[in-house]
């Protein structure tokens, strides 16, 4: 391979926000969330995954996804977007339509087993 088959630019969507705050085994303040994320929109990060919209039961780390997009301070080169796997997070996500950059995609999965346990 030589550098003219390289591309010329590469998109990084950063995911740690969303990842890690679900991840988190206790409850981690959504003023310390947002602060987080504005800072991370300040080191040059063009998009960033800020929030999932899930059901507050099965991933309680973001119960507070709609108060912490509602406070963000978005930067108008920085694209921030949510992870939604319903009809329900869709249109929670939907709501923020000003702040978040909306799009949609679809996941295939090894097993059904793995679909159960990770989107249950």
């Amino acid at each position: 391979m030589s550098t003219n088959d390289l591309p010329s630019r590469i998109q990084i969507t950063e995911e740690g926000p969303r990842e890690g705050f679900q991840i988190e085994p206790g409850p981690i303040a959504t003023d310390e969330k947002v602060r987080l994320i504005n800072a991370l929109s300040e080191t040059g990060l063009q998009t960033i995954q800020v929030c999932s919209f899930v059901s507050e039961r099965l991933v309680p780390g973001w119960s507070d996804a709609d108060d912490v997009v509602a406070a963000l301070s978005k930067p108008a080169d920085v694209d921030y977007t949510a992870l939604w796997f319903n009809e329900r997070g869709m249109h929670r996500a939907l709501a923020f339509k000003d702040s978040l950059t909306l799009t949609g995609c679809i996941h295939t999965v090894a097993s059904e087993a793995f679909c159960l346990s990770n989107l249950n």
